[in-house]
Formats: structure tokens, C-alpha cells, sequence
């Protein structure tokens, strides 16, 4: 393949999977079809299925994208803020951001996730490497700083991150599907500040 097909290639891949994103964002992924996508694009669905072979791994290119969009402005974040309390903060808010945007792309329905997480296995796994690492980093400027006193800066991020997620996870749970509504935000918005300002105190040196 010339270097010309492959790069308009990779124009239209990234195409597809931004007009893909906002229908999903509108309408989630289940009352999403392939066919509504391709008629966005202006293609046949032959066509669309020609670089996604199925409306999940369309789906899942979304979520990698946003997932590589969210690493990215958090990694500016560690590099641009110097206190390490107010980098925590900030990954806290953008990651529950980045969080309601992706449970309002599927709207799904638990069940139907549960169908789907090995589609995602993978994804979910490096994802939450990477977030880890970013977490990690936090904490070891923070020691260095004399600021924070970690002894495993390791076991502290995970604890941290599962935490985190305890406290998502209990919102989604009463709902029963993967969509959260503002005021849903809010509260855990709310209970997500008031956790990390804990964990923040505990961790002072």
C-alpha cells in the first residue's frame, strides 16, 4: 500500500470514528446502528463495514480514543501544575468527566456491558496501567517535595484508583444502566471532592 493510501486511510478511520462518537453521544451505542452511521458519513454500510466489522469494535475505538484524549490532558496536567495536592484534584475532576462522557456514549443497559467486557478486556486493562503510572507520578513528586510521606507509592495508587472507582460504581449499581443524569454528577461529584480531601490529609508528611 502507497504512502498516500495509507495515510487517507488512516483520515477516514479517524472520520468514522468521530462521527461514530457523537451519534453515540446522542443516542448511546444500543440504539446506535451501523446504518445510521454510515448514512453520517455519507458511505455504504459495506463501506463502513469494510474498517469496523462490527458496530462493538467501532464502539471500542471510540472508547480508545477518549481514553488517549483523557491520558493526554492529564499528562499536561502533571508536567504544567507543581503542587501536588491541587495535580491530585485535578486528575480527580477531569477523570470524572471523562468518566460521565464515556457511560453517556453507551447508555447501556448492565447486562448488556457485562455481554460486552470482553470486547474491552484489553482496553480496560492498559487504560488502567496507564492511570496508574499517571498516579504514581503524582504521588512520587509529591515525597519529593516533602509534602507527602508514601511508603509504596505503588499499592497507594491502586488503593487510590479502586477507591475511586467504589465510589462510581455505587452510583451506576442504583441505576441499573450506564448513563448518569446531573444531578447524579453532582452528588458524586460531591462524595468524589470530600474522599479526595481525605486521602489527601492521610497522606501529608
Amino acid at each position: 500500500m502507497r504512502t498516500e493510501e495509507i495515510i487517507e486511510k488512516g483520515n477516514r478511520i479517524r472520520l468514522i470514528i468521530e462521527v461514530a462518537q457523537r451519534r453515540f453521544g446522542l443516542f448511546g451505542i444500543e440504539k446506535t446502528s451501523m446504518r445510521e452511521i454510515a448514512n453520517d458519513l455519507k458511505l455504504s454500510k459495506a463501506s463502513l463495514y469494510y474498517y469496523f466489522p462490527d458496530k462493538q469494535s467501532l464502539y471500542k475505538a471510540v472508547v480508545e480514543k477518549e481514553q488517549a484524549e483523557f491520558i493526554n490532558k492529564i499528562s499536561e496536567s502533571v508536567m504544567n501544575i507543581q503542587e501536588p495536592e491541587q495535580l491530585l484534584r485535578e486528575y480527580v475532576n477531569v477523570r470524572l468527566s471523562y468518566f460521565r462522557t464515556l457511560l453517556n456514549l453507551s447508555r447501556l443497559r448492565l447486562e448488556v456491558y457485562s455481554d460486552l467486557k470482553p470486547v474491552f478486556r484489553d482496553t480496560i486493562r492498559i487504560f488502567k496501567e496507564k492511570e496508574k503510572e499517571i498516579i504514581i507520578r503524582v504521588f512520587e513528586k509529591g515525597v519529593n517535595l516533602g509534602v507527602f510521606k508514601i511508603d509504596d507509592p505503588d499499592q497507594t495508587a491502586s488503593l487510590f484508583l479502586d477507591l475511586l472507582k467504589g465510589l462510581r460504581v455505587s452510583v451506576v449499581n442504583e441505576k441499573g444502566t450506564l448513563f448518569i443524569e446531573q444531578d447524579e454528577y453532582d452528588r458524586l461529584l460531591e462524595n468524589t471532592i470530600t474522599f479526595t480531601d481525605i486521602f489527601i490529609k492521610g497522606l501529608r508528611k
